[in-house]
């Protein structure tokens, strides 16, 4: 006899256990790549739009700042008798401002002051501001 017959016959299988777990492996991989790639994605963008929102509160702030620091401005008034200008900070920013005088308080002024921050898209942010000041203070 030779030594071919003397050896059992291979079973040739379809799948292998090798086969099997290389499967696996390349299936636990792809699945963390793809949880990965969806990570970086949603990081990117609340990066963006949280840079939109910083821009817009800093538009807010520095028109405040000018608005606080002579709120009477030009002087010019719309029929309600309130003074409304917009600001435009970039071609997507733009600052409303609404500035209400009200002379009832005694020996002063008090300015009711109005921001909103629009966008293409609608509006981003809204704050109202007070301020008050004495006769004295009031530039004629």
């Amino acid at each position: 006899m030779t030594q071919t017959m003397l050896l059992p016959p291979k079973k040739r299988g379809f799948f292998s256990p090798v086969l099997v777990e290389l499967t696996i492996v390349i299936l636990f991989f792809a699945l963390s790549a793809s949880v990965i790639v969806r990570l970086i994605a949603v990081a990117d963008t609340t990066a963006r739009q949280s840079e939109y929102e910083s821009r817009a509160i800093l538009a807010m702030q520095s028109v405040a700042e000018q608005v606080k620091a002579d709120p009477v401005g030009d002087n010019t008034c719309n029929e309600c008798g309130a003074r409304v200008f917009s600001v435009a900070v970039a071609e997507d920013l733009s600052v409303d401002c609404v500035v209400t005088i009200d002379d009832s308080p005694l020996q002063g002024t008090l300015y009711d002051i109005e921001l909103t921050v629009t966008a293409p898209g609608g509006k981003v942010y809204a704050l109202d501001a007070v301020r008050y000041l004495a006769d004295a203070e009031v530039a004629p």
